[in-house]
């Protein structure tokens, strides 16, 4: 800092001065400014330690949801092993009819209940907030063999998961399966475990929609109307046992056109032009001698639901007649569905792509080639003004000279894949339950791991 000095100069006069003098003050906090510090400091620890609190917390929350998380995967991987399996009930035996080749004999210990018509491999019943499972199925060794019919029970006892095993009929397991039922832990806990069986695409008696039901009762009889007097279509023979215009459970077809006509150059296939067809359709087993829109109409009409399964399937027995020299890709023969109205192969609303097309088929050439022959389908629009067809188309030399038999002609509703869980299923429908769900929660440090799951079981049922 700078002051004033007063000196006296060689005249004997009085000076001022300026100089510079060092300020000797130090500096410092006042109490006051200590105390906003402190208070500063004070929040600035309570926040870091409220954040460091918070992110010990998060971390801890997080891997307790992972591990509830985990345990609940690793839970619903083994249910679905287990359930996957539900109602597996033939296995390939040396010394079989079949040579072993096939699945052939059906072990009934997979049923639940066949004396009170439960034909189904699973039941489901609550305790309190859980349920309890059983599934049956056949365990077999790694060349498809029987081992055993074991039943797996699925159940939670103080929130505790746990998976026993029984051996019903066969040999017995150490590691996994015996006589005793043997139980394991799977998990602790457990706050949910629920099972529901999926509400069955179709119900007990309502399977067969051709021939048709009335009353309960289905048909196995049918009737084959040929379709004539159209461009393009000739009349045909249709019997049964003989009698003409006849059904039964078996239909006789013969006396198909020829599209070869031996008499050009030594025999040649018509010109396109030329080209004729032979067509059948489908009806319950009534007399009558109208056209086949009227009998169809009347006897044969078919509503098709939208994204319902249908299997249609007939046999086809061996006949050693001029139909065995049918040559695949050249002659034809299918069955599918034709629209009443216009004759042709149903199409959507727009009338832009078939719904349904026609399935090729080919007769047996040996006995041993007979049997049954079945088609899956389904639509995505309602259709419910058709019929359905046999279309034959003979180009070989001989082949027109032959006949087809048709037996067992079947229609039914499949168990859908669009599963529905609606609630407890029917004894009378449970056998045709094809998924299970489960709903797991498992609890770990007050956090959950949840898996909602849906466990297709294709073989639960008698027909499987």
């Amino acid at each position: 800092m700078y002051t004033d000095e007063r000196i006296v100069d060689g005249m004997g006069n009085f000076v001022v001065k300026e100089r510079m003098v060092r300020d000797t003050r130090r500096g410092g906090f006042t109490l006051m400014e200590l105390m906003v510090y402190i208070a500063i400091l004070g929040i600035v620890v309570i926040v870091a330690g409220q954040a460091f609190s918070n992110s010990a917390k998060s971390r801890v929350r997080t891997q307790s949801m992972l591990k509830a998380s985990e345990v609940a995967e690793n839970v619903a991987t083994l249910f679905k092993q287990d359930v996957a399996q539900t109602g597996a009930k033939s296995s390939v035996e040396a010394g079989s009819a079949d040579g072993g080749d096939n699945f052939s004999v059906v072990n009934e210990n997979v049923y639940m209940d066949p004396e009170n018509d439960d034909l189904s491999s699973f039941d489901i019943t609550q305790d309190e907030d859980n349920s309890n499972l059983k599934v049956r199925r056949i365990h077999y060794d790694e060349q498809g063999h029987f081992v055993a019919v074991e039943e797996v029970n699925w159940f939670v006892e103080d929130g505790i998961l746990k998976r026993s095993c029984l051996v019903l009929d066969g040999a017995e397991s150490p590691d996994e399966c015996g006589t005793t039922a043997v139980t394991v832990d799977i998990a602790s806990n457990v706050s949910q475990f629920n099972v529901t069986a999926a509400s069955p695409g179709v119900s007990a008696g309502s399977e067969q929609v051709f021939p048709p039901c009335s009353g309960g009762s289905c048909s196995d009889e049918f009737r084959l109307v040929p379709r004539s007097g159209e461009e393009g279509y000739v009349n045909l023979k249709v019997s049964n046992a003989g009698v003409e215009n006849q059904g039964g459970t078996v239909v006789d077809v013969s006396n198909f056109y020829s599209n070869y006509d031996i008499s050009k150059n030594g025999g040649q296939i018509a010109s396109k032009t030329d080209w004729k067809v032979n067509q059948v359709f489908a009806i319950k087993n009534e007399t009558g001698n109208a056209a086949w829109k009227t009998q169809c109409t009347s006897y044969g009409k078919i509503p098709l639901e939208k994204d319902q399964e249908y299997e249609l399937s007939f046999e086809v027995p061996y006949n050693s007649d001029p139909i065995n020299y049918f040559v695949p890709g050249q002659d034809h023969m299918s069955v599918g569905f034709r629209d009443i109205d216009t004759g042709d192969k149903p199409l959507d609303q727009g009338k832009k792509q078939i719904l349904v097309d026609d399935f090729l088929f080919f007769p047996p050439v040996s006995a041993t080639g007979g049997g049954k022959r079945s088609m899956r389908f389904s639509v995505k629009e309602p259709k419910d003004n058709v019929c359905i067809a046999f279309t034959f188309a003979c180009f070989s030399p001989l082949v027109s000279q032959g006949s087809v038999s048709i037996s067992n002609l079947k229609l039914t509703k499949i168990a859908s894949s669009n599963y529905k869980f609606l609630g407890e299923v029917p004894l009378a429908d449970r056998r045709n339950v094809k998924a299970l769900k489960l709903d797991l929660k498992v609890l770990r440090n007050g956090e959950s791991g949840t898996v909602s799951l849906i466990v297709p079981i294709p073989s639960n049922g008698p027909s499987d």
